[in-house]
């Protein structure tokens, strides 16, 4: 007689990997497995479309509650993560993270607008079109018209090389 396989809160029944002695959950739309069985109902969400965390403001919805969470605090303001370095606060952990990483880097891409700097271009152009929208700071040296961003330019350009 096989042995019931034992099934979690979710109701989920985890695989039995014979390379590891980890279980894993293996999603029935792909061939994604994970090691929790709550990380694949969060997967599974992405196939079904689910979203059942609702933001009681604006009726936004998420997959996650942590996400949820973070979007709460663009209506209340609370950003309860703090830079130890210049002190801009955050509203998540993982963002303050990610701008750590610029204290820690070269930013040589100056905004001409504002005192942002980046370390890469294409952070530059994403805050100008976001933060400075209308602007154009990438002008082409021959007409002297002007771009919102310099891959724009750069196609632009090829009218000038043209035979």
């Amino acid at each position: 007689m096989d042995p019931i396989p034992q099934t979690d809160s979710n109701g989920l029944e985890p695989e039995d990997c014979s390379h590891s002695h980890a279980r894993r959950y293996a999603c029935k739309y792909c061939d994604k497995a994970f090691p929790s069985s709550w990380k694949l109902t969060t997967h599974i969400r992405t196939h079904t479309g689910e979203k059942p965390y609702k933001c009681t403001v604006c009726n936004k919805c998420y997959t996650q509650r942590s996400d949820l969470t973070k979007h709460i605090r663009t209506h209340t303001g609370e950003k309860p993560y703090k830079c130890t370095v210049c002190n801009k606060c955050f509203i998540s952990s993982s963002d303050l993270t990610r701008h750590m990483r610029m204290h820690n880097r070269r930013t040589p891409h100056k905004c001409t607008e504002c005192s942002e700097s980046f370390a890469f271009l294409s952070r530059l152009e994403e805050h100008f079109s976001s933060v400075h929208p209308g602007k154009k700071p990438h002008k082409c040296t021959e007409c002297g018209k002007c771009f919102t961003s310099l891959s724009h330019l750069k196609r632009h350009m090829l009218i000038h090389t043209k035979v």
